[in-house]
């Protein structure tokens, strides 16, 4: 790992350390403490088994997507690149992701203008599928930030798509760039990244990754409601769907936020929803919140230390892209 992610990450680690000590001083550590004792804690098997549920079909569409572009990657070299791709999460705004498509093409000399866009369908896609899931609960409970943050990122999405699919106004923006000294040389990359992204977003590509990540988030979603109610929240599906519109707004909030992991966004949006919907007291929900962020957020982010001990000559020679001064290899 070079010195620069080593240094974001441990940055990342004390940041989160402080947003859980304000989160526990908030909710008053001596009933927080009394609600975690009081939690069943043989739930959390089903609660990882649905995170296991998530990161496997992501998994699984992240090698559709590569072969889908071309790449000739193996699908356990897929599985590992993902998860060291994993730890990459407390980058801010998940930037350090963009370091998979160069772990790519490590392993099978695709050219990262190919790949990248991936990336991008990814995180899009995700946030799609997310509002999708949490879409009823938006006009049926009115928070006026959760709508905003909702329609903005719909908003960029159909622009984006819009722009995307109609090739001869994206061929015009590629030749109007190509002008710029700085841009002409790259346009070849350019080109190629244009017609990847163009494929991973075309009409049915669209809707079969929009499906995979509907059914991922709603795995979690679900997740977070085994913890809900074990932590006294009532039973049944209307609670179920409850949980699963907070558990996805709130991810979205924390994305808007760009903090690594979404980090303090997520966290506060999952209290303060819990608390409003269905009235648990404060440190319930803060228990909640602590305990499916360490089953979802910090159990992937495990799992990426372990892929990268495991495989760290994946990112052999990378730096992370969002660093400003030192960025990925060319493609020469």
């Amino acid at each position: 790992m070079s010195p620069d992610l080593r240094r974001k990450f441990l940055y990342s680690l004390v940041f989160a350390l402080l947003v859980y000590i304000a989160l526990a001083l908030y909710s008053d550590w001596e009933q927080l403490t009394t609600a975690l004792q009081g939690f069943p804690w043989l739930w959390l098997l089903p609660v990882i088994a649905l995170t296991l549920v998530n990161y496997v079909g992501r998994c699984l569409r992240w090698h559709w997507y590569l072969r889908l572009l071309g790449s000739p990657i193996q699908f356990w070299d897929s599985v590992r690149i993902f998860g060291v791709g994993m730890l990459m999460v407390m980058t801010p705004g998940k930037a350090g992701e963009f370091l998979k498509p160069y772990m790519v093409r490590n392993v099978t000399g695709t050219p990262m203008s190919v790949t990248a866009p991936a990336i991008l369908a990814e995180r899009m896609l995700d946030g799609m599928a997310m509002l999708i899931l949490a879409a009823a609960g938006l006009f049926v409970f009115p928070n006026s930030t959760a709508r905003f943050v909702a329609g903005l990122v719909v908003a960029v999405f159909l622009v984006f798509i819009t722009v995307v699919q109609i090739r001869p106004l994206a061929l015009w923006g590629l030749r109007l760039g190509e002008r710029m000294p700085l841009v002409k040389r790259f346009a070849g990359n350019l080109h190629r990244l244009y017609e990847s992204t163009r494929i991973v977003f075309g009409l049915r590509n669209l809707l079969i990754a929009l499906t995979v990540g509907a059914v991922c988030w709603a795995a979690e979603g679900a997740a977070y409601y085994v913890v809900l109610v074990g932590f006294g929240a009532p039973s049944g599906m209307e609670t179920l769907l409850v949980a699963v519109f907070i558990f996805c707004i709130s991810t979205v909030i924390g994305a808007a936020v760009a903090m690594p992991g979404g980090l303090g966004g997520v966290e506060g949006s999952l209290v303060a929803l819990s608390v409003q919907i269905l009235a648990l007291s404060t440190a319930e929900a803060t228990a909640a919140a602590l305990l499916i962020r360490f089953c979802t957020l910090w159990f992937g982010v495990l799992l990426g230390v372990v892929s990268f001990v495991l495989w760290s000559g994946l990112l052999a020679g990378a730096e992370p892209p969002a660093s400003g001064t030192k960025p990925l290899p060319s493609e020469g």
